[in-house]
């Protein structure tokens, strides 16, 4: 049903239903005709071939594939947890409530929401940090005292061991993945769709922040200066910064992800949408030229949500990598 593929850029992948929540991916290339980065494919002239036997074809060449580059292996490095930036990514400050509150209820439409609170007791053996089923909206990236203790998924693990003392600080990094696009389910509620609880004990007094990546990266941050000051460790949300130059000319490319996890990606303040190379199938994400400077520093910004590689960098290929094995 497709002719052209594309491409989910941002916040906008959608979402199916079928038993269970399943997110799609970036791409959209969805073996169509005209691939991803709109070039002929075989298949085109197939149906060409096909078309041809019954009605005369346009007259003139088929125009040719959009030239590739790859422009290579670009090192990034740490600039700061997420945690640590709470103050530029969100400016006005958190929302306070006894319960969370979901995204539609603090007009957050897309994107991420850090929602705060402190352990009530001391806990000293192992206790449960749960959610009721199908509460968390779509994934939740769970830091006991900033460090990152694992991860509470929709239709997945909704409990955590965790030890702690009383006033500890547990923050939640919630991720709406798309909402499901047709059918029964389509009022697809993000964020913490119920309270999660220590021990089946609720709770409370959350702080919740709304975060506005976007619109910060789209005004010039993170600096291309020294990083900000951070812990070092790559586990859990942080950004990741990183320049490349372009040979002469703007190309479009597939920017691939060896060793990284789960996250977002931006160029130039443009956001490609979100990578997930363990899960798959996708591998790499498309990159139009048009993105791209000539004469002047690509600024890239990662956000990776759940651990980077000793030594984190992108690769930038001239073709895309779609099909590994789940």
């Amino acid at each position: 049903y497709m002719f052209h593929g594309g491409t989910n850029f941002a916040y906008w992948s959608g979402a199916d239903f079928k038993d269970q929540y399943k997110p799609v991916t970036t791409s959209y290339d969805y073996d169509a005709p005209l691939s991803e980065a709109g070039d002929p494919t075989e298949k085109l002239f197939a149906i060409r071939t096909v078309i041809s036997k019954f009605q005369p074809l346009p007259v003139g060449p088929m125009p040719p594939a959009t030239p590739k580059y790859a422009y290579g292996r670009v090192a990034l490095r740490k600039y700061a947890d997420l945690l640590d930036v709470l103050d530029v990514l969100c400016p006005s400050g958190p929302i306070q409530s006894q319960f969370p509150l979901t995204f539609e209820a603090i007009k957050q439409a897309h994107g991420f929401v850090v929602y705060r609170t402190q352990l009530p007791r001391d806990v000293l053996d192992p206790a449960t940090l749960g959610a009721p089923p199908h509460s968390v909206c779509d994934r939740g990236y769970v830091m006991l005292r900033q460090e990152y203790q694992g991860t509470l998924e929709r239709d997945g693990q909704t409990t955590l061991r965790v030890t702690g003392r009383a006033g500890d600080t547990l923050d939640v990094l919630l991720e709406n993945m798309g909402r499901i696009s047709f059918g029964a389910n389509i009022s697809d509620f993000k964020g913490l769709l119920g309270n999660l609880s220590l021990d089946s004990s609720p709770l409370s007094n959350w702080l919740i922040y709304p975060l506005a990546i976007d619109t910060a990266i789209q005004q010039g941050w993170p600096p291309a200066d020294l990083p900000k000051s951070s812990r070092g460790g790559r586990a859990g949300p942080a950004f990741y910064t990183g320049t490349f130059e372009t040979p002469g000319v703007a190309w479009d490319t597939f920017v691939k992800f060896p060793g990284w996890s789960k996250g977002q990606l931006w160029i130039n303040g443009f956001n490609l949408g979100r990578y997930w190379p363990c899960h798959g199938p996708q591998q790499t994400l498309f990159v139009p030229g048009s993105v791209l400077h000539v004469g002047c520093p690509n600024n890239i910004t990662v956000l990776e949500l759940e651990g980077a590689p000793p030594t984190p960098s992108l690769l930038f290929l001239d073709q895309p990598l779609f099909n590994r094995t789940l």
